[in-house]
Order: structure tokens, then C-alpha cells, then sequence
């Protein structure tokens, strides 16, 4: 993987990119058919996020059925961001 630092919009320091190789992406591809395979069943039906055969419009078509139906709330998360590292 090559990594290369790109500057922040406000002028904050830099954002680490990391860029990866055919060799990278190739093993990445191998793992997720494996693993999708197995954990794709266990999510909630209610997840959207990178899932085959969903989108980010089904997720708003979703939301706003919920919405029609009465109900007040409509949650969404990152949990990238949430299991992140500060900064």
C-alpha cells in the first residue's frame, strides 16, 4: 500500500491517504467473498450500509416510509467514525 499525505480544506495539518496495490485490492476482494457469505445474514434488516444489493436510496426510501407510517424518529450511524481514531 502506498500512503500519501494530502492537506486538510481548512488548512489543519494533513490527511493520511493510503492508496492501494492490485496486490491489496485482490486480497481485500478474496476475504470479503468469504466473509460476506457468512456475516451478511446476521445483520439487521434495517442495514443499508455496503451491503449487496442495497443502497443509499433504499435507506431514504426506507427512512421515509417510516416517517409516513407516523413514526417520529429516523437514526443514522457511522460507525466507521465511531470506532475511529480521534483526529
Amino acid at each position: 500500500m502506498r500512503r500519501v499525505e494530502i492537506p486538510k480544506p481548512d488548512g489543519g495539518g494533513a490527511r493520511k491517504l493510503g492508496i492501494p496495490s492490485a496486490l491489496d485490492r485482490f486480497v481485500q476482494q478474496a476475504v470479503l467473498q468469504v466473509l460476506q457469505r457468512q456475516w451478511d445474514p446476521t445483520f439487521s434488516d434495517s442495514s443499508y450500509g455496503f451491503r449487496p444489493g442495497r443502497s443509499a436510496h433504499q435507506a431514504v426510501e426506507r427512512a421515509q416510509g417510516y416517517i409516513q407510517a407516523g413514526h417520529r424518529w429516523v437514526v443514522d450511524l457511522d460507525l466507521e467514525k465511531f470506532f475511529g481514531a480521534p483526529g
